[in-house]
């Protein structure tokens, strides 16, 4: 038997969930307040994305750290192990996703792009085989401990079916008639897409990615400064518990609940997050500014918030500068304590910003 989803809009208690909306609501207009006020926002916004990157495979069992995050991006032609080369491509999907909402709406041809650049390159038995871009077609099930379907905790429409409820789900974002609050709506897609589970592997990142895709098109989210997984990581049981209570007794009042709640925690979070990369940024600056370091010094601290590893030759062509300018630049910031060479790298060596990288990992940056 396989569980097949009734088309959206579901039956919602309002007047149970009325508390719990508007106090979202708040907290989302906390966030865009802050966002508004950045200076430049994608020195913060790519960390949490890094953040997200890294929780987000980490749910899925794919572990990796910032540090070999960073080193994959700095240089991509570089041997990755392959969790280090999924996490990558999660920045990737998500960037994908972004550039192709001011182009299309969110549809079957956006979320097979963002399964193909997901799953692209990754090791065969873990990505590559599972059809990447391509919706399955064999039936799939979430495991019940002992790989047997029958024992399936929970068996997702086959792939015809699945095909014709995906269908159903793009025409339900695109509608018209729009009555139920975008952030309801967000919660919603998100339990029908991981219910749907239309691909072989990837499903539940794929998910998480669309959920700020989705809020900024619906107006309510103004730059991409909120990601779930640092705040579902340590509830995913109770994740996957309330969507498949969902599928077993249409208990949508708290799966909603639960969402909006782990809503309002993402924005404590991010908002949290943002007054540490600023405040390290303005210590960044500060230290330049009383060791007399000039401009280009605050110009290669602000590129660490992009990537915090960082060469020589890279600094030299990002700055237009010479080998030796950039290499005195480089060793001037090792002396602040901003940059620290990574051991065992040669050719070019690689510096690190720890503070940053730290962050990215969700962990107290060190000193």
């Amino acid at each position: 038997m396989a569980f097949v989803p009734n088309p959206l809009p579901p039956h919602i208690d309002y007047a149970a969930l009325a508390m719990s909306l508007a106090e979202t609501m708040q907290a989302i207009g906390e966030l865009n307040a802050a966002g508004r006020s950045l200076t430049d926002p994608m020195l913060v916004i790519r960390p949490l994305q890094r953040k997200e990157a890294l929780l987000s495979s980490a749910m899925e069992g794919t572990f990796t750290t910032a540090n070999q995050l960073a080193l994959a991006e700095i240089d991509e032609d570089a041997p990755m192990d392959s969790a280090t080369l999924e996490v990558r491509n999660y920045i990737r999907a998500f960037a994908t996703a972004d550039r192709l909402r001011a182009e299309i709406p969110i549809s079957s041809r956006m979320i097979c792009e963002v399964h193909r650049v997901l799953l692209s390159q990754t090791n065969p038995g873990r990505g590559a085989t599972k059809r990447p871009g391509e919706y399955k077609d064999q039936q799939n099930f979430i495991s019940g401990g002992d790989r047997r379907i029958e024992n399936a905790r929970f068996v997702p429409p086959p792939p015809n079916e699945s095909q014709l409820t995906i269908a159903e789900l793009e025409r339900y974002i695109n509608r018209e008639d729009r009555p139920v609050p975008p952030i309801i709506d967000s919660a919603l897609i998100h339990y029908q897409l991981e219910t749907i589970h239309p691909f072989a592997d990837g499903n539940g990142r794929v998910g998480r990615i669309l959920i700020p895709i989705h809020l900024m098109n619906a107006g309510i989210l103004d730059k991409p400064l909120l990601y779930l997984s640092p705040a579902v990581e340590g509830r995913k049981s109770e994740y996957a518990d309330l969507m498949l209570d969902v599928s077993r007794s249409g208990n949508w009042t708290g799966w909603i609940e639960f969402y909006l709640d782990v809503v309002r925690d993402a924005c404590r979070s991010t908002l949290a997050t943002l007054g540490e990369l600023e405040a390290l940024r303005l210590r960044f600056r500060e230290q330049i500014s009383e060791s007399g370091g000039s401009a280009r010094y605050v110009t290669i601290a602000d590129e660490l918030f992009l990537t915090p590893i960082i060469t020589i030759p890279r600094v030299a062509e990002r700055l237009s500068i010479t080998y030796p300018a950039a290499k005195n630049a480089v060793e001037r910031l090792v002396q602040l304590k901003i940059l620290e060479e990574l051991p065992g790298l040669s050719n070019p060596k690689r510096f690190v910003c720890w503070q940053i990288s730290d962050l990215s990992e969700g962990t107290q940056p060190r000193q």
